[in-house]
């Protein structure tokens, strides 16, 4: 009896100890809408990067990642705005976050057009939301972000000195954060 209550112990201690190493990977597409909608969320924007999924908020930016059983993680980065100051800046990569103010958007605000050092350009369209995510897949750095009408007038334009550290909002895991 003894011989199998001690067995029984050090069967115990070993399933005990044997804790498998979790290995975390993007969140499948219906992970990423079960959280947004089981968190109530505003969601303005969301791309992949990596092995993660970022979620664009008015105010906060959200990084989910999954586990190999399927639990989501989130990360969450959240800013205070002042409609005074026109532009927060942060500092890294591997995506632009830009979030446009009712002003900007009331003026007719149609593209966002960035420019990166090495000369080559990305645009994407303003379809009525507040935030968007660019991913900057150049190796370069942005060296102007322009917000344009429909007739292509230049209602916003900031030309970013990435080589001195932002006043404002500087934030782990990399990213550049706009917010006009």
């Amino acid at each position: 009896m003894k011989k199998y209550i001690l067995l029984l112990l050090l069967v115990t201690l070993l399933i005990g100890c044997n804790k498998t190493e979790l290995i975390y990977n993007a969140p499948t597409n219906d992970q990423i809408v079960d959280y947004v909608y089981s968190n109530r969320l505003d969601l303005q924007d969301s791309i992949w990067i990596n092995d993660s999924a970022i979620i664009l908020l008015e105010n906060s930016l959200v990084t989910l990642y999954a586990d190999q059983h399927g639990k989501v993680y989130d990360q969450k980065v959240s800013w205070g705005t002042n409609s005074s100051d026109p532009v927060f800046v942060g500092n890294g990569n591997p995506f632009v976050a830009v979030v446009i103010n009712d002003n900007l958007l009331s003026s007719g605000a149609d593209r966002i057009l960035i420019t990166y050092t090495n000369g080559k350009s990305y645009s994407r369209g303003i379809t009525g939301m507040k935030g968007y995510l660019i991913p900057n897949t150049e190796i370069s750095e942005i060296d102007d972000i322009i917000i344009v009408d429909n007739e292509g007038e230049e209602l916003y334009k900031k030309r970013l000195n990435l080589n001195r550290k932002p006043k404002y909002g500087y934030f782990e895991g990399g990213f550049y954060l706009i917010i006009i």
